[in-house]
């Protein structure tokens, strides 16, 4: 691998990862935002789902383990070049499926079509958090929020699915 190790050591990569979470975050909210009107508020939900005041500082958490256990695999890059560019990828394969299921989810009003998309994210991020877990075992447990947040996000979006009624267009 030709990356110096005082290159990605720097505070500038930390900086890096710190930003996509926090660009992410801000995506999420933004394509939430924009499908927050009648046709959300009148879904049926799950018993079990958070208050929503809760989803965001929720996010912050998860978002802000990502980035440093990201920060702590792509300084591996040297040792272990192979195992962390494959969990670089990973990485972000699940930065595009994350914002995507906002998307899907909340701007298309299409929870059906993000339930699927949302398994293929808990998929990515299962693989992700074997992959970190290789590299480093503290990366690893970084992940544990974001897996236990996936966990709920899937179980809830599947309830909603399973509970309510889809047009194949929205409005």
């Amino acid at each position: 691998m030709a990356v110096h190790k005082d290159v990605i050591n720097s505070p500038v990569w930390f900086l890096f990862f710190a930003l996509v979470s926090v660009g992410l975050l801000l995506l999420g909210g933004w394509l939430t935002y924009l499908g927050l009107d009648e046709w959300y508020y009148q879904l049926d939900f799950p018993p079990f789902q958070p208050p929503p005041w809760l989803f965001t500082p929720v996010w912050v958490v998860v978002l802000a383990c990502l980035a440093p256990a990201t920060w702590l695999v792509a300084r591996k890059v040297e040792l272990q070049g192979p195992l962390v560019m494959a969990a670089l990828m990973l990485y972000g394969g699940q930065v595009v499926l994350n914002g995507g299921w906002s998307l899907l989810f909340f701007t298309m009003q299409r929870p059906d079509i993000a339930l699927w998309e949302l398994y293929i994210l808990d998929g990515v991020v299962l693989s992700m958090a074997y992959t970190y877990g290789r590299v480093s075992r503290t990366a690893a447990l970084l992940l544990i929020p974001y897996l236990v947040w996936l966990a709920l996000s899937t179980a809830i979006n599947l309830w909603i699915v399973q509970h309510n009624t889809f047009a194949l267009t929205p409005g």
